[in-house]
């Protein structure tokens, strides 16, 4: 007993750890169950407010607590112990330290509309297939099941169906897994319903024979989905917060903001030393015009040579210009590419978080899901532990009732008689109270280990979320980092460019000083020296040819960059627009999801009354659970077989050898009536079971 109260006790830890609150004694999960049974002929609707309280202080709590139902309500159930003020539920409770309560009211009512599913089943094509079938071996149905999230959040689900004799299963999709609860097994399925999607099952029953009566009851199919409001409003508050930091990045990337005005200062120059190149080809071809036409114009050609003189001149200003403002725009460019090392290191980094963190807590999750998992043989031994002991009980409880009986016929002194009656007495009453303690020990470990299902279930939920999650965000930064791993190239691509337009200028700085080494060859021309002028005339001409080609090579520079810097600088905002719009989006999406999220869970909390201080924080869980109340399979044909046989037998013929024949009969038809009596039993247990049984799930 010890042990099993030690199980108990680490059980309920493990549970209700997940709502603790620092600031409060109180861990709270209240629960809002929308729960429909289905049969052939009808659909009865039910909703559970369930609210679970666990003391997690050293001493003793008092707090008030109820439900406010909504208008119209009618109570089907409720824990014992509770008033009403209204539609309003109460409990007066007292919570022992460490000690858990749970409060319970079910109800109907017909303005209800709080579902998260459209859930719909067929049986071999119909909806209202007779809930007794006739037959026996080789009968075969199928079941077509299909559930669509019609909450606009993620949902997860689960669906139950027990496991029969005499019957072969197949199943589509395949089953997640196997589990026992209480005395049954049962083949599950479980798994996410995405928003606006839907999940199908497709379970085809074929019958090898009819059982011991004829009967076969193919039980219920339960599917049950919901959604954990608190953990899913923990969740989007974090996904939010790490896109607003994302986008706080992206919009602080110094990207085209330190290169841009440098850059146009470039274009400008560029073009304008072009134009000049130019004009002083043009000027020099000019000269050595009027050289060659007048000879000895000398005022004309000193003019020309001074002309020539300002636009060198005008021309070293320009390269002076270009030299201070390539290394600006070279220091820019270096800086660029360090930032988007630094950035895309940052955002690699980052990957390798999320990816620790998703790994670290899936395992331990999967961790305490394998302990809640070790849990279960144990209740399960402790179950039948416990019935054995209650039928040995009952079995010693009735050999001391005989012998009261016994004594009690006896003609013994009355005194003597009443004196071990009375201790007799005494000590039935006092077996009877030991069943009854093993009976409720016997519940107690059967909510257990549906508690153990229940919370590995929420174990693995967590767990799909947490992976599917930090999928989804590594995948983003991938991406990212991707998209600037681009952008660097880019920005080192125009770096080169820079490097080769400084060799181009270099150049043309040495094709200008020779260049006015020859003008000052120029002006040293005497008048009267003819003779000379025809080598001065070659030398203007072969200058004007290197200044134009000079000047066609920096306006191929010019376009060049200014192709490069529009690709780059295009290529750089699509980037940010392309990735700003993505992380937005994301940011809006899931702002949106929040904003749903939290109206279910300020709608759910208004009706949830807690008087406790301080006030605790509540996990909310909204669920749907859909019980399909599936056929009984019964041989009619062989029971109509024995009933015809025993109608067959005359009374009036019943004499003398004949009365064993008649005695054999009526033996047989007493066999005949028990079966229909199960039958019968059978089916308005199930009827019972639909309508008084509202709050039953595997």
């Amino acid at each position: 007993m010890l042990k099993l109260g030690l199980v108990l006790v680490a059980l309920v830890a493990l549970v209700a750890v997940h709502t603790a609150n620092a600031s409060s004694p109180l861990s709270v999960t209240y629960t809002i169950n929308f729960i429909n049974y289905y049969t052939s002929s009808s659909v009865k609707s039910y909703v559970v407010y369930s609210v679970n309280l666990v003391n997690e202080n050293a001493s003793a709590v008092k707090v008030t607590v109820g439900f406010k139902l909504p208008p119209y309500s009618t109570i089907v159930y409720a824990s014992n112990g509770y008033f009403m003020k209204g539609y309003d539920v109460y409990w007066n409770v007292s919570i022992n330290p460490f000690e858990t309560v749970t409060l319970n009211v079910e109800f109907q009512n017909p303005l209800i509309s709080g579902y998260i599913i459209n859930f719909n089943y067929l049986i071999n094509g119909s909806a209202g297939l007779s809930q007794v079938i006739n037959g026996s071996s080789g009968i075969r149905l199928t079941l077509l099941v299909n559930a669509s999230n019609i909450l606009g959040l993620p949902l997860t689900y689960n669906a139950y169906l027990p496991l029969q004799n005499n019957i072969n299963f197949y199943y589509s999709p395949p089953p997640t897994g196997l589990v026992s609860i209480g005395t049954g097994d049962y083949v599950y399925w479980s798994g996410e319903i995405p928003m606006n999607g839907s999940i199908g099952l497709n379970i085809t029953f074929i019958t090898t024979g009819s059982g011991n009566w004829s009967a076969i009851n193919l039980g219920t199919l339960t599917l049950s989905s919901s959604i954990d409001l608190y953990y899913y409003l923990s969740y989007l508050s974090t996904v939010i917060n790490q896109l607003n930091t994302t986008m706080l990045r992206l919009n602080n990337i110094p990207y085209i903001r330190p290169i841009s005005g440098n850059a146009t200062i470039l274009l400008n120059d560029l073009y304008q030393l072009s134009y000049l190149l130019n004009t002083t080809a043009a000027l020099y071809r000019q000269s050595a015009y009027y050289i060659n036409s007048t000879r000895v114009i000398e005022s004309l050609l000193l003019l020309q040579v001074y002309e020539v003189d300002y636009a060198l001149r005008a021309e070293y200003g320009v390269l002076g210009k270009l030299n201070s403002t390539i290394p600006m725009v070279s220091t820019s460019l270096r800086q660029i590419m360090s930032n988007l090392t630094q950035l895309n290191n940052e955002i690699i980094n980052l990957q390798y978080e999320v990816i620790s963190d998703v790994v670290y807590a899936y395992g331990e999750i999967e961790q305490y899901n394998l302990t809640l998992m070790e849990l279960i043989p144990i209740l399960n031994t402790a179950n039948g532990t416990l019935a054995g002991f209650y039928q040995y009980l009952g079995y010693v409880q009735g050999n001391l009732t005989n012998l009261y009986n016994e004594i009690n016929s006896l003609d013994i002194n009355g005194k003597v008689k009443a004196d071990v009656l009375g201790k007799l007495s005494k000590l039935i009453n006092d077996v009877e109270a030991m069943r009854e303690t093993v009976l409720k020990l016997e519940g107690y470990v059967s909510e257990a280990e549906m508690g153990v299902v229940a919370a590995s279930r929420q174990l693995s939920e967590v767990a799909y979320q947490l992976n599917t999650r930090g999928t989804a965000i590594v995948v983003t930064l991938t991406n990212i980092s991707n998209t600037l791993v681009k952008t660097n190239q880019s920005v080192y691509s125009l770096y080169i460019a820079l490097n080769y337009l400084g060799n181009v200028l270099n150049s043309t700085t040495t094709t200008l000083n020779s260049t006015l080494g020859k003008l000052n060859e120029a002006l040293s021309v005497p008048t009267s020296l003819y003779g000379n002028l025809t080598g001065i005339i070659n030398g203007l001409l072969l200058t004007s040819s290197q200044l134009q080609n000079a000047s066609m090579r920096l306006m191929n520079i010019y376009f060049n960059v200014t192709g490069q810097y529009i690709l780059f600088s295009t290529a750089i905002n699509q980037s940010l627009q392309y990735q700003r719009a993505s992380v937005l989006g994301e940011l809006y999406r899931y702002e949106a999801y929040y904003g749903v999220a939290r109206g279910m869970y300020n709608q759910y909390l208004s009706n949830l009354i807690i008087n406790a201080s301080p006030t605790p924080t509540v996990d909310i869980i909204v669920e749907q659970t859909s019980i399909v109340n599936l056929p009984i399979i019964l041989n009619t044909k062989y029971i109509s077989m024995v009933l015809s046989n025993i109608t067959s037998i005359s009374p009036s013929t019943t004499s003398g050898r004949d009365s064993n024949r008649v005695s054999s009969g009526l033996g047989l038809y007493a066999s005949v009536a028990a079966a229909l009596a199960l039958a019968a039993g059978l089916i308005l247990n199930k009827r019972k079971y639909i309508t008084g049984n509202a709050t039953y799930r595997p």
